[in-house]
């Protein structure tokens, strides 16, 4: 019986299960602090406010949301139709099926997203590695300095979501090269798609490394032309599928104003800062005196150390995929750490990477990417006692090194009510407040670029949120994107709507459209009327172009599931067969 057990459980220990449990163990320490009541001070915390616009877009009945109405003192914003969606997707879930708080919807999606990435990383790393190699590169990917910076000093939700679909494209299509399979394709297409809509930056970062690592080990295959296409047909799949949110945002992004309140060149860090331990709660700034980490990780440079002698070293013994595997991340390792120098400058200068990525300094998940992964290349070491022991090591020196980094300034006992009342002018959990937030007039929302209609931020809540001159009129809300007035004048009148004017937004005089005009300086709408009693409506609506984006995704997920379907029944009729 004894005999049995021991032998069952050397067996557990072989498989990955007892690693995976081991590295959803170890994230708990990660994010210990997220299970205590209240929430903690970040930089982002406003995505409190965004989690409440997407929960209010849902239940206005916008699919996708887009709008969010209570913004700019109730003028509304296009929110969504530009902002990463998929954490707050996410966030709304929660907050409607589980019935948890805004506050415990953002923890959840927050908290999520530590052992996801972990898990995620270690199934990427055994396509390479064995087991203890891939669990050492997975706690090193979750306790990296950086990622308590994304955590617990920025609240960079959209970043830490990126750190789980990272993994997970690179592993869909190896895997898709590895063998052209229709199951492979939608995987591998579902994954960019979801790190598209998980954080918009990081996509643009990645997909064109993501390109030239499909393009460079296609080349390896057996069949590489075969590779290559199936490669492309899962990155256009994954631009297919997310298409009803990147198409609008690239098309329409004309309507706003153009500019980033974040200069690039402000933001490189400096060469000591990426190598000397050093932490900190503040922002990013001008020159060496930044309050905030940048630091690449004490670990992490021993590992990229270690990883360069033991590739040069064990070369000959390692098949050529795994050689240029290493050689791949050992030149996106590089790679990043130059575009994070101010000598990359002309780099930045000559393409319009500053006003995406806004901060040099955010190419630190490559770093944190690329060593975590070349932790894999230390059980290459000739000696296998020693090459146990360093993969011992790393995960905990890593741990050890940066736990005290996983915790918060500050965490305050604080409900809903404190975000809303922060961040917009007459908002509660309960609806709309009678009086008036006091500290949303000292918040700035300067990080939300205007309407090219718009030449002045509002700063007070208007009277009526319809208004007429002259006569006299009457409205409703029917929902946050659709409001009907009942008009009533002697003589033409100018019906005004105090909403930002963007395209999707139509009004109609008696069921018949009506032209929109554009109020100066907030840029919100104004329609006339004929004399008489008039119903004037004013919705927002798809545009056609985001019409066209959401009826491309939608058939990419259709085509997605008939592939599925189409794979299960083939599985099924052959093991029928077989029987």
């Amino acid at each position: 019986m004894l005999f049995t057990l021991m032998k069952k459980a050397k067996e557990w220990l072989k498989g990955d299960l007892f690693w995976i449990l081991l590295v959803l163990a170890a994230s708990v320490l990660a994010i210990l602090p997220f299970f205590r009541a209240g929430f903690y001070t970040f930089s982002d915390e406003p995505h409190i406010a965004n989690l409440y616009e997407m929960t209010r877009g849902f239940a206005a009945g916008q699919f996708p949301p887009r709008w969010a109405p209570d913004m700019s003192f109730n003028y509304g914003y296009p929110l969504f139709n530009f902002y990463y969606p998929l954490p707050f997707y996410l966030g709304a879930l929660f907050h409607f099926i589980c019935k948890t708080s805004l506050i415990w919807s953002l923890k959840l999606v927050f908290l999520l997203s530590v052992p996801l990435s972990g898990i995620v990383f270690y199934f990427l790393l055994r396509k390479f590695f064995r087991q203890q190699a891939s669990f050492s590169g997975a706690i090193l990917y979750m306790f990296t300095p950086y990622r308590a910076v994304d955590l617990y000093v920025r609240g960079a939700v959209g970043e830490m979501w990126a750190f789980v679909l990272i993994p997970l494209v690179f592993l869909a299509f190896w895997n898709l090269m590895e063998k052209a399979r229709k199951q492979n394709l939608v995987f591998a297409a579902l994954s960019l798609a979801g790190l598209i809509l998980a954080h918009n930056l990081t996509a643009i970062i990645i997909v064109p490394i993501l390109i030239t690592f499909c393009l460079v080990f296609s080349c390896l295959k057996d069949k590489p032309l075969r590779s290559m296409i199936w490669s492309i047909g899962g990155v256009l799949g994954g631009l297919s599928i997310s298409a009803f949110y990147w198409l609008p945002a690239i098309l329409e992004k004309k309507y706003i104003q153009s500019g980033t309140p974040f200069n690039p060149f402000d933001h490189f860090p400096f060469i000591k800062q990426l190598i000397l331990p050093s932490w900190g709660y503040g922002a990013s700034v001008w020159g060496p005196n930044d309050q905030m980490s940048f630091q690449v990780g004490v670990v992490n440079l021993l590992v990229l150390v270690l990883s360069i002698a033991f590739i040069f070293i064990a070369r000959k013994k390692m098949n050529k995929e795994k050689i240029f595997l290493g050689i791949f991340i050992l030149v996106l390792f590089g790679g990043s750490l130059f575009l994070m120098n101010i000598r990359s400058w002309f780099i930045w200068k000559a393409f319009p990477l500053g006003s995406y990525i806004q901060f040099p300094w955010r190419l630190l998940m490559l770093t944190t990417f690329s060593t975590a992964f070349l932790t894999g290349y230390l059980e290459t070491l000739k000696n296998k006692t020693a090459a146990r022991t360093l993969l011992v090591l790393v995960p905990f020196l890593a741990i050890l090194l940066t736990f005290n980094y996983f915790r918060p300034a500050k965490i305050m006992e604080v409900n809903d009510d404190y975000y809303l009342n922060r961040f917009f002018i007459n908002r509660l959990s309960a609806g709309e407040r009678s009086d008036l937030s006091r500290d949303y007039l000292n918040y700035s929302e300067d990080y939300l670029p205007l309407t090219i209609w718009t030449k002045k931020r509002p700063d007070s809540l208007p009277k009526e949120k319809i208004a007429i001159e002259p006569g006299v009129i009457n409205y409703q809300a029917i929902s946050p994107i659709k409001y009907l007035a009942e008009a009533k004048t002697s003589e033409p009148a100018r019906v005004y709507f105090h909403n930002y004017y963007f395209p999707g937004w139509v009004a109609t005089i008696g069921g018949r459209p009506a032209q929109i005009d554009i109020n100066d300086p907030h840029g919100n709408m104004v329609v006339e009327v004929p004399a008489g009693t008039h119903q004037v409506l004013f919705v927002f609506a798809e545009t056609p172009i985001r019409k066209a984006g959401n009826w491309l995704s939608l058939l990419s997920i259709i085509v997605c599931g008939l592939l599925c379907l189409r794979v299960n029944f083939s599985t099924r009729r052959v093991k029928t067969m077989v029987k």
